[in-house]
This record gives structure tokens, C-alpha cells and sequence, in this order.
């Protein structure tokens, strides 16, 4: 079992071997008595949030000594929500390991590996990682899931998992809905069928807005590729759907017509734009 007490962020993660860590305290002299004085004086400063986190980090620590487990991991979580960052992400991952909850411990786990490590900062997680796996082999399969844009929240049959796309989950074998939602755009669900004979593909996302759109049909001239806010959408003619506002459409180039573009406004209701007898 390995628990980091010393903080850390994305720029650097303190990991060594099995033994908890301890951070030296730094030799201080003792102020001068007119300096005292006006210490007492000053009302006391709120702790920053990310002191907090390591307080509560370091009182996480003391239980998992005293081999309260449960105690201990409350108190990581506490941390965590505080200060993202702390080295709480991986003591998370690492008690559920210790009480043997592995797919609560896998989303933890993988959020680590995002850290910059060295190789045996690395190697650590990667050994707490395949014990999870060994854990579970027989009942679930991991997935990786990216959505674009990134940043999505990720659920597995209905369950809320802690970090965001993209991100590798734990689906339990059978058919596992994985659930895609981010603010903004409409959420997508993929409903994974995986066994022990049959491992899941890697699930790729692409999220449409949750805005008001409108059917739209653009003509271009005789042979003419046809463009729609950079993406191609068919030939001489497109049929598709855009959110309401402004877009650029593009005629390509034709044995008889230059390629040109044409900014339209889609309203509500159906909308087209004619521009198969434009020349230029």
C-alpha cells in the first residue's frame, strides 16, 4: 500500500516505493518578542484551500496507520475536493485499492498516470493499475473514451465517474450504457457489449451542440464540390442541418466556374440557398 503525504501538482508527483512519505519540517528560530506581540495582535488568516488539502491529506495518512481505512479515505476525498492537484488523486485510488473496491480505484488510478512521472513514479501506478485489472478480469474491461471537443463528463450506467474525457473507464461485461454529456451540446449515449471473449472497442464521440438548428439545402453549380463551414457536405447539392446564425458555404472549383464562398444567415424553418448559376 503506498499513501504520498508531501503535495503535489501536473508539474511534478512525489511517489517512492511502498513507505509512506514524510516532509521534513524546516528548523525556524524563534521571532523576536516585538514581532510575537504583533502576531497576537493580527487576527489569525484564513487557511488558503490548498493548505487545507494538505492538512487534511496528512490526517488521511495518520489513519491509514492506525489502519483505519475507511476513516482515511474520507479524508483523501476531502482533500482532493479542496485541491484538485494534491497528491489526494492517487491516495484515493490507492485506499480503494487497500479495500479492495478496484472499480472505484481504476478512475483514480488513471488520472495519475496524466501526471508528468518518472519511469518509477510511473511504474508504481502501472503495478496498482494491473492488480486492478487482475481484480476484475473476469467482470469488467476498460475502454478508453474520447469525446471532441474534450472536457466531457463520463457515466457508466448512470453512474458519475470523477474526471473527464478523455479518460479510460471500467464497463462491466454484458451491455454497459456509457453516457456522454458536456454543457452545451446535446449528450450522447453508446450502449458497450463486452466479455471475457469479446473486449470493448475504444469509444470516439463527437458532440453536437444543444442549440436551435434549422434543415438546410445549398446548391451549388453543376459539378461543383459543396462546403459548409470548412467541412465538405456533398456534390452540387447538400442537405443537411446548422445551427441558426451565420455560416460560410463553398462552391468548388468546376471545368466552367471558379470556386467561391458565400456567408448565409439560417433562420428558423427550412432554408435554401441557390447558387448553382453563380460564375465566380
Amino acid at each position: 500500500m503506498l499513501v504520498l503525504s508531501s503535495r503535489w501538482s501536473l508539474l511534478g508527483l512525489a511517489l517512492a516505493g511502498s513507505a509512506m512519505l514524510t516532509v521534513p519540517a524546516r528548523a525556524q528560530s524563534a521571532p523576536p518578542p516585538e514581532a510575537a506581540a504583533s502576531a497576537r495582535s493580527e487576527p489569525a488568516r484564513p487557511e488558503s484551500a490548498d493548505r487545507v488539502a494538505e492538512r487534511f491529506n496528512e490526517e488521511g495518512k495518520k489513519l491509514v496507520a492506525a489502519g483505519k481505512y475507511e476513516e482515511a479515505l474520507e479524508k483523501f476525498r476531502q482533500s482532493l475536493k479542496l485541491f484538485p492537484l494534491s497528491n489526494a488523486i492517487f491516495n484515493v485510488g490507492s485506499m480503494h485499492c487497500t479495500l479492495k473496491q478496484y472499480d472505484e480505484a481504476h478512475p483514480y488510478l488513471e488520472q495519475t498516470l496524466r501526471a508528468p512521472l518518472d519511469p518509477r513514479q510511473r511504474e508504481i501506478v502501472l503495478n496498482h493499475l494491473e492488480n486492478v485489472a487482475r481484480q476484475l478480469r473476469n467482470t469488467h474491461a476498460a475502454v478508453l473514451v474520447e469525446s471532441s471537443p474534450p472536457g466531457a463528463s463520463v457515466a457508466v450506467n448512470n453512474k458519475p465517474l470523477p474526471f473527464e474525457t478523455p479518460m479510460r473507464v471500467l464497463v462491466p461485461f454484458g451491455a454497459a450504457d456509457v453516457i456522454v454529456t458536456l454543457l452545451g451540446f446535446k449528450p450522447q449515449t453508446v450502449v458497450v457489449n463486452s466479455s471475457t471473449q469479446e473486449m470493448p472497442h475504444d469509444i470516439r464521440v463527437r458532440l453536437e451542440r444543444d442549440e436551435p438548428d434549422a434543415p438546410v439545402t445549398v446548391f451549388c453549380p453543376k459539378g461543383a464540390d459543396v462546403f459548409v463551414d470548412g467541412t465538405m457536405m456533398g456534390f452540387e447539392q447538400a442537405r443537411t442541418r446548422l445551427l441558426l446564425g451565420e455560416h460560410i458555404v463553398r462552391c468548388g472549383k468546376t471545368a466552367t466556374t471558379l470556386a467561391f464562398e458565400r456567408k448565409v444567415a439560417v433562420r428558423a424553418g427550412p432554408n435554401a440557398f441557390e447558387f448553382s448559376t453563380s460564375t465566380k
